[in-house]
Order: structure tokens, then sequence, then C-alpha cells
């Protein structure tokens, strides 16, 4: 068995860092350690990925119980660290209900003022157009019916307690929480020759160990691009719709998870107002079929209402497409999704 560490709280409190410096302190302890995260990928993948740790992503569905989180757990890890953003939302609490013993991440400065805070956060990102939607806070409750460790970050003085100080140093990592675990997901080993660019699932490292990777360099992966000594290009996504690609190879496979490098797209997700319970949705991710509704059209849980509960930009392209030898993925799709369903073929 293994141990997971959970770090659950609201954006700007310090889970990335603390999530690497722990990374770095079991990894000095000789232990080999992923990071675990939901669906935040595009935003965090590249900076794991500098920083020298393992990155995976757990789909929406893995979270209705803990015997299918393990099976989309990868094998091989001494230590887990698993990140939840907005565990009071839908999205989160179905993540953290797995576990008994979660560490909640707060800055040290909003020690007496935390759950006002937490609910004008929740309001800012779920409310939107509406922002004094009055049931952002219905799961506070239900995440917390549990064993919650207050882990204080960028504190300015000694603690005896877990903590990150304002140096960015673990204090008494001894004492975060943890449970045991057992991963069970084995991913398939490829040959094909891959070069990628921007953020993409990192999944895709275990399939194609030789990944050649050209992070946010552009110009130099379009010099290799235009080469085509290779057999598989992956084109992550990048901070901008307003970078476009006029070179296709004609030959070489693509998987593009930015498609308005080849397309005019729009984010027509992004600013929808919440219209749905949110005890609603967290029942309907634990207790209905994967690809149910989980909102309603015009509402922000729209964008994850398709068959893999993935969220999907871009509201007027389809989630996954094929254009000669292009795959397009509207969303971080998984490449555990793409060799089930036959979009990719590991060889």
């Amino acid at each position: 068995m293994s141990e997971i560490y959970v770090l659950a709280s609201v954006p700007d409190q310090g889970k990335t860092t603390t999530a690497i410096l722990l990374s770095k302190y079991f990894q000095n302890k000789g232990m080999k350690v992923a990071i675990i995260q939901n669906e935040k990928g595009p935003f965090d993948v590249h900076t794991y990925l500098e920083n020298g740790c393992y990155h995976y992503t757990i789909p929406l569905e893995a979270s209705k119980n803990k015997k299918t989180f393990e099976q989309w757990l990868p094998k091989g890890f001494d230590t887990y660290i698993f990140e939840i953003m907005y565990p009071q939302s839908p999205i989160g609490a179905v993540h953290a209900d797995l576990f008994e013993n979660v560490n909640e991440l707060i800055s040290f400065d909003l020690k007496d003022s935390w759950k006002n805070y937490v609910s004008d956060r929740m309001k800012e990102h779920w409310g939107r157009i509406n922002p004094a939607n009055s049931n952002v806070m219905e799961l506070w409750d239900l995440f917390h019916n549990r064993t919650i460790k207050t882990v204080y970050t960028k504190t300015r003085e000694k603690t005896d307690d877990a903590s990150v100080n304002n140096s960015f140093s673990l204090v008494h990592p001894e004492k975060f929480l943890s449970e045991s675990i057992q991963g069970g997901y084995q991913f398939p080993k490829g040959t094909k020759k891959t070069i990628a660019v921007g953020a993409f699932p990192a999944e895709y490292w275990d399939i194609y160990p030789d990944l050649c990777w050209y992070r946010f360099d552009y110009a130099t992966f379009m010099e290799r691009f235009r080469k085509g000594d290779y057999d598989l290009v992956i084109i992550g996504v990048c901070g901008t719709d307003a970078l476009k690609l006029r070179f296709k190879p004609e030959t070489s496979e693509i998987i593009c998870y930015h498609p308005s490098v080849y397309h005019d797209l729009t984010h027509a997700h992004c600013h929808l107002p919440l219209k749905d319970n949110f005890l609603t949705v967290y029942h309907t991710i634990k207790n209905e079929p994967v690809g149910t509704p989980l909102g309603k059209d015009d509402g922000c849980f729209a964008a994850y209402n398709n068959k893999y509960w993935t969220f999907r930009p871009h509201g007027n392209f389809e989630q996954i497409k094929t254009e000669d030898n292009i795959l397009f993925c509207n969303g971080w799709i998984l490449p555990q999704y793409l060799i089930r369903d036959g979009y990719l073929e590991v060889n």
C-alpha cells in the first residue's frame, strides 16, 4: 500500500507550492512521488513538469467511490499528493468525499476570516453573472465532515505544527495527514517518436517515455514541426487563442488540445451563470452514469455535459473532432479515453 496526502483549498493558498515542496521532501527520503489533480491540469502541469514531478489528472468519473479512484490512480508510486481546488464546489467535493483525512490549506493572514473569504471566492468563481447566488456554500459542512488538518501557508513566525512559511519552506511535514491507498492503473508503452509543445496531459510521458517537449518555445517547435521527422505531434494548450499555426504535415499523427490554432473559436462556456443546485450536481456525479447532464444548458455546468464529464471550453466546437490526420480535443481529454475509444493506437 501507498500513502496519499490530500491538499484542498480555494485558489491562491499555496497548494501547488506545498505539493512541490512535499514531493521533494519525500523524494529526498528515497520515495517515488506522483502529483495528482482533479481537472486543473492546463494551468499547472507545466509547473510540475519543470520541477521534475510526475503529474496526473484524475477525471471526474473517478470520484464515484474509492475503488474507482484507485483504478484510475497510476501504479508504482510510494506517495501520492492529491491537490483539490474548490473543495466546497461539486467538482471538488466529490473528490474530497473519498477521503477521511484532508489537509486544508489557509493563508495565515486569512485565519480569522476564512469562511467569509471562501464564500467571496466561491461567489466570484461560480456565481459569475449572479454573484449574490446564495447556494455556493451549501457543501461547506459536507466537506468539513471528516478529519480536517488546518495547514497554514505564508506564515511569518515559528509554529509547532504542519505549515509552509513565507520563505517557501515546509515546517513539520511529518504532521501532514495522510491515508493508505493502492494505485491500479498501468499505462501501455508506445514507441512512436513524439514531439510536443504547450500544456498537455502529462500521462503521455508514461506512454511515450522519449517524448520531446518544447515547452512554450513555439519558434523552435515549428522548426522541428516542419521537418516531419516524428510519428506523433501533441499540440498543447497555450495562454491565448490568438496563436495560429498555418503548417499541417500531411502524414504524421497530430493530437491538438488547442483547436483555435487551426480554427476561429470562442470560449462560450466561460461566463455562464450558476443556475444549478450544488447538492444536486454533487449527487448526480456520485450516483448517475457518466455522461448524464450535470447542469442546465445555459448554466456554468453545461461545459461538463458530455460523455467524459470533461470541461469543454469551446461550446461551438465538437469535443472530439477528426480532420484528416489531426485529432482535435476540445478539453483536457486524457489519453486513457483516447486509447479506450480507439482514437489513439499505442505502438
